[in-house]
């Protein structure tokens, strides 16, 4: 259109353009005085909470050790000669000074008789030669020969009986007899250092067990559930662990060695909770979320010894996975009141 028509327009229809323009004025008022949104508030995350008083709860340390015998003795030949008998078969229990091997004597009675006879004959000697040489009949030098001659068969009769002695191998302990190594007609030599058995004590059982070096100062000689025996007094080089041994009673000697034990050494009472290991605590009044520094005393079935805690805390126990420390949070109790550290 040109401008000479645009103003022809403008005359013949004013009142068009005035209520055009007033139009125009009222969407623009409008647009401009329109109220601002309001801004959405995000709801306040939801957790579940416990009130909780610490209580006095019992530690202990928990370790891994292993059965194993009190003694162990190896048996050997005290006298030469052939294997007899065997008159205890391997694995067998066996009482202290129970014949278990017997060596054949071979001349030994005989020589044991003659002996006695020497010794006999000597006795006599030497009270004739005390008679006489009160009497001035026999002089001293002759009555020291004889007594001389008298204790050398003593001495030879307590020989033979010792030898005769060692042809029977008995058992030094209460025990089992763990391992034999000769048979029947085997011969044995005192020079040779033969060995011919072992034998086990398992009553009392001893268990042994590594210490941490941190832990070692918590355990204590003297009798818990079983009896410390020893704490050794320097480190294992390797691992830095003490070792260990306590004893327990073994009646019958049903429990071998060698078997994995698990030790819990008591180590008294401590304030603390037992909680999942997930849970933090919040300060109630602000309903702020809070992690509180604390050390795991130790792990347990039902969960966390926890200690280091206040006195009393507010646990969240659902929903602590979804908030951040600092945080506001909505709470509501936990009806569940089977948490260990005395629900408030």
């Amino acid at each position: 259109m040109s401008l000479v028509r645009f103003r022809h327009y403008i005359c013949r229809n004013p009142i068009t353009i005035i209520v055009g323009v007033v139009l125009i004025l009222l969407v623009s008022r409008s647009a401009l005085f329109r109220p601002s949104p309001k801004p959405i508030v995000p709801s306040l995350p939801k957790v579940m909470i416990k009130h909780m008083t610490a209580i006095s709860v019992p530690t202990s340390i928990q370790l891994n050790g292993h059965t194993a015998e009190a003694r162990r003795v190896t048996l050997k030949a005290k006298t030469s000669g052939r294997i007899l008998s065997l008159l205890a078969k391997k694995g067998e229990k066996v009482d202290a000074g129970q014949d278990l091997i017997l060596i054949d004597p071979e001349d030994r009675p005989a020589r044991l008789a003659e002996a006695k006879a020497k010794l006999h004959q000597r006795s006599l000697e030497r009270a004739a030669n005390t008679k006489l040489e009160a009497k001035a009949v026999k002089s001293q030098n002759a009555l020291a020969a004889c007594i001389a001659d008298y204790e050398s068969a003593k001495s030879s009769l307590a020989l033979i009986e010792q030898e005769i002695a060692d042809t029977h191998i008995k058992a030094p302990f209460k025990g089992i007899l763990e391992e034999t190594f000769v048979e029947t007609g085997n011969v044995v030599n005192v020079g040779m250092d033969d060995k011919v058995a072992v034998i086990i004590e398992l009553d009392p059982l001893k268990i042994t067990c590594d210490v941490p070096e941190k832990d070692i100062s918590r355990i204590k000689p003297g009798k818990l559930s079983a009896h410390v025996t020893y704490i050794a007094k320097a480190a294992d080089p390797k691992t830095r662990t003490y070792r260990v041994e306590t004893q327990v009673k073994n009646l019958d000697m049903a429990i071998p060695a060698g078997l994995t034990a698990r030790i819990s050494f008591p180590t008294g009472n401590t304030n603390g909770y037992i909680i999942s290991p997930a849970a933090i605590s919040l300060k109630d009044e602000e309903r702020k979320v809070v992690f509180y520094p604390a050390h795991i005393e130790e792990a347990r079935p039902e969960g966390l010894l926890v200690i280091g805690l206040p006195d009393q805390i507010s646990l969240v126990t659902a929903g602590g996975d979804f908030v951040i420390e600092g945080q506001q949070v909505e709470t509501s109790l936990d009806p569940r009141t089977d948490a260990p550290g005395k629900p408030s």
